[in-house]
């Protein structure tokens, strides 16, 4: 047997390793979705900070400038209507009851 037929085997057989239990799958997928979430969250952040950096180094130019700051007002906006505060300080507010419940639990 050869390198490459020696090294599919061993492919094959982490494959059927991996695929007989299917839990490892839905860990694997769940890891890989957090990561990918929190990828897109981080990149959105970025993102958007940068494009109201930009749209701020025009706000002086007198042709740009009206168009950059309604476009600078308009992404300011937005950010501040889809601010998540109140949604943390609930889920804040509900790991907070979960914990005195749990404390109460184990103090009986």
């Amino acid at each position: 047997m050869d390198k490459e037929q020696k090294k599919a085997n061993e492919n094959l057989k982490e494959f059927i390793r991996y695929s007989s239990n299917p839990w490892r799958i839905v860990w694997t997928n769940f890891v890989a979705g957090v990561f990918r979430g929190l990828g897109a969250i981080i990149g959105a952040s970025v993102f958007i900070a940068t494009m109201i950096w930009l749209l701020t180094l025009f706000v002086d130019i007198p042709l740009i400038g009206e168009y950059a700051s309604n476009a600078k007002n308009t992404v300011i906006g937005y950010v501040n209507d889809t601010n998540y505060n109140d949604e943390f300080e609930r889920m804040s507010q509900t790991l907070e009851n979960i914990e005195k419940a749990l404390a109460k639990d184990k103090s009986q």
